[in-house]
């Protein structure tokens, strides 16, 4: 997603990895890592060394954190208002990043899955925007508001779907089966689920509103 005046983090949250065919390019480039609590087991299976790890820590073993024993700990207390992931991206930022990739964003429970793409559209809206692209299993949802471009190469028969994020949406998208242009999208309706990628790059733009460009993989 653009725009982008430095380096991606890599945020590690607690959900689901995503699926093996498609971390290669997710670990590529990438600046600052910062664990989100249980997402530190993430690092220890990828073989990352964080620059922070932050939460409440309810979620790692002492034998997680021991295997990091040179890594800084932000530690906050387990009643807090701020979710592990909001107070991991708000690290980043701080470490410089102009972006992340969050790994492990979706997992079996679904207020947890939907906070985090919730988060991520806020940040999108935020002055200086700062994009967020979410990733678990075979699932990938990037929040997309005006002066923000979600620019993917996804490969053709990938399922797509645009949903607005509150009140209504303006949306034009390129690289997609069925024609994406300035379509006005409510809030709270299917009109823009499973349309299809045809190859090469898609491109989603948002003149109004806040959407949600929700990719579903075939796993690999």
């Amino acid at each position: 997603m653009s725009p982008e005046s430095g380096p991606a983090a890599l945020v590690l949250a607690g959900g689901e990895p995503p699926a093996a065919g498609l971390l290669a390019p997710l670990l590529e480039d990438v600046g600052p890592v910062v664990a989100a609590d249980g997402g530190l087991r993430h690092a220890a299976a990828l073989g990352l060394a964080p620059d922070l790890i932050v939460g409440d820590l309810d979620s790692v073993t002492e034998d997680l954190l021991r295997a990091f024993p040179d890594v800084p700990v932000e530690r906050h207390p387990r009643a807090k208002d701020e979710l592990d992931l909001e107070l991991a991206l708000a690290a980043a930022r701080r470490l410089g990043a102009a972006s992340a990739r969050v790994l492990g964003a979706f997992g079996g429970r679904l207020d947890q899955s939907l906070a985090n793409l919730l988060v991520a559209a806020r940040l999108a809206t935020a002055e200086p925007p700062f994009p967020v692209t979410l990733h678990g299993g075979a699932h990938e949802a990037r929040p997309c508001a005006p002066g923000l471009t979600c620019d993917a190469a996804w490969p053709p028969g990938t399922t797509v779907s645009l949903l607005a994020l509150g009140g209504y949406a303006v949306v034009t998208a390129t690289g997609l089966a069925y024609p994406v242009e300035d379509l006005r999208l409510p809030f709270g309706v299917g009109l823009g689920v499973s349309n299809v990628a045809t190859g090469g790059r898609v491109v989603v733009r948002c003149a109004a509103g806040v959407v949600a460009v929700i990719a579903e993989h075939v796993a690999a």
